[in-house]
């Protein structure tokens, strides 16, 4: 017998002992299998910033916000790394959940794009997202399909559960082995 049967077996006798007949065993059961239902812990995840280190603090804590499951703490063993670079783009190497290489181009926001939001969207690769180009800004992965007069830092539900969703492990994640350019 399961757990939760055994304890509706329990809490229904309890009941026909008390005279609490008018409680069903499945009503009685339900406060105990709330209380033993098991919680995910936020994944703890490391990163460090060489370049664009405020903005990858804002980031960081933009993502710590918006993903109960996930817990960004600059230090540590790094598993995300955040540079400065002049050309190519801005871009993510992912290699694996909540891990990637990270270069955001002095170019990209020389040419008028957000650095709060290259940053967020480039760490949203490291965290298992991949680019939309669709053009919306209050879409994060948009990336810089949304222009430069586009600011907005924040993941929307969409992308915020997703991401919760892979660090709960309920979800599948894709091969993650293509780079990632912030581009239109």
């Amino acid at each position: 017998m399961s757990l939760r049967g055994y304890t509706r077996v329990l809490i229904a006798g309890a009941a026909m002992v008390l005279g609490l007949t008018g409680m069903t065993a499945a009503a009685a059961a339900a406060p105990a299998a709330q209380q033993a239902a098991p919680t995910v812990a936020a994944r703890t995840v490391y990163y460090s910033a060489t370049g664009y280190s405020s903005q990858a603090d804002q980031a960081a804590q933009i993502w710590n916000s918006r993903v109960p499951n996930l817990r960004l703490v600059r230090g540590g063993n790094a598993t995300i790394r955040i540079s400065a670079t002049n050309g190519g783009g801005s871009r993510a190497y992912p290699c694996g959940l909540g891990c990637g290489t990270i270069y955001i181009d002095n170019r990209d926001v020389a040419a008028g794009n957000d650095a709060l939001r290259i940053v967020a969207h480039e760490i949203g690769h490291a965290l298992g997202l991949p680019d939309n180009y669709n053009g919306v800004c209050s879409q994060l992965m948009s990336g810089g399909s949304a222009g430069t007069s586009c600011r907005n830092p924040y993941p929307n539900a969409t992308e915020s559960n997703r991401v919760n969703q892979l660090f709960a492990g309920r979800a599948q994640l894709a091969p993650l082995s293509e780079t990632r350019v912030y581009a239109g």
